[in-house]
């Protein structure tokens, strides 16, 4: 009875360790697949690095641009300002 037993024991013993095998190997496959893929969409990601260079300069470009003209808007404004200021003075002392 007792080898009867050992021989049922031995028997699902190996059947579980064959599965875990199986299953470990299967998560090994997806573990590869995952790292391709992450690697693959870390170099996707490297080929925009220059595209977006690019757009950031463009941006930057015109950002200053936007604040040039904007500062050369207000000097502008402040001289006619201050133009009007000198006619109404004049206009009063006349």
């Amino acid at each position: 009875m007792s080898n009867t037993t050992n021989d049922y024991f031995n028997k699902q013993r190996d059947i579980l360790i064959q599965e875990i095998s199986n299953n470990l190997s299967e998560v090994y496959t997806n573990l590869e697949t995952l790292n391709r893929s992450l690697s693959e969409s870390i170099q996707i990601g490297k080929e925009f690095d220059d595209v977006g260079r690019l757009w950031r300069t463009f941006y930057d470009g015109m950002n200053k641009l936007k604040e040039e003209t904007s500062t050369v808007d207000n000097t502008n404004q402040d001289g006619e300002v201050a133009q009007e200021e000198e006619r109404r003075v004049q206009a009063g002392s006349e």
